[in-house]
């Protein structure tokens, strides 16, 4: 049977396992208010502070092609690995959970206008100003498996992978992805995580629309699933504690 050796976190209560367990036990909330959503029926949000990337970056530049998702699984994923034993990297299985795919913060707006005549899209326009002035990196930071992308590439993992989108059950799916790779010994170890960041405006809004009403959050947790003695904790409600997390929220929920 597959065991859970490490564990890493990123969230709005912290980085410390037991420390935020105990937090969430005692009922502590990392929600807090957020100017920027002002006008919503819910101005609060479980908001992560930083994380620092140094160390966890390959290269200072590469910073320019993470989504908010991505910085806060970096780190996450770097302290589950620290279970890992050495020379195992390459045939290590790594199985992410991402949400809704984020916003571009307006990046794409001005190629979008240019692309317009008298509101209609312009084939012409398409082709020439329009794609002129589309973000190169916009794509790099909004598919959905960059984040499995900047921490396989990180540390190093080859092994069988998989992303899966959605909202909890995204991350329920990594995690049983992860154990199945283990059990059927087609991996020696597997990197089960979710990464989420709904906290600006745009994301907001679209939780709105579809009829969300939880504050948002956001949180990276990831898991090392392998051979040896399981972890044991008992996890309380996340939503509550620091937002709706997405995938991030069903994952935690499992362990």
């Amino acid at each position: 049977m597959s065991r859970i050796l490490g564990i890493g976190i990123v969230t709005p209560l912290g980085d410390d396992v037991e420390a935020v367990l105990s937090a969430v036990r005692e009922g502590r909330s990392g929600l807090s208010a957020q100017p920027a959503l002002d006008g919503l029926p819910d101005s609060r949000a479980g908001v992560v502070s930083g994380p620092d990337l140094a160390g966890w970056l390959t290269r200072k530049k590469d910073g320019r092609l993470l989504a908010r998702a991505a910085r806060l699984a970096l780190p996450a994923a770097g302290r589950a690995l620290r279970a890992l034993p050495p020379g195992v990297a390459e045939d290590t299985a790594i199985y992410v959970a991402v949400g809704r795919e984020p916003p571009d913060d307006p990046e794409a707006e001005p190629s979008l206008l240019a692309m317009e005549v008298d509101g209609v899209l312009n084939r012409e326009r398409l082709g020439g100003r329009g794609r002129e002035l589309y973000p190169p990196l916009l794509p790099l930071r909004t598919l959905p498996n960059m984040v499995l992308a900047h921490v396989s590439i990180r540390h190093g993992l080859r092994g069988e992978n998989g992303t899966f989108a959605g909202a909890a059950t995204a991350g329920v799916q990594a995690i049983r992805a992860a154990c199945l790779a283990v059990d059927e010994g087609r991996a020696p170890f597997a990197l089960a995580g979710a990464a989420f960041s709904g906290v600006d405006l745009a994301s907001a809004r679209d939780r709105l629309r579809v009829g969300l009403t939880a504050p948002p959050g956001e949180a990276a947790v990831f898991i090392l699933v392998g051979p040896g003695e399981p972890l044991r904790w008992d996890p309380r409600d996340w939503i509550a504690a620091m937002g709706d997390c997405g995938p991030v929220a069903g994952l935690w929920g499992l362990l």
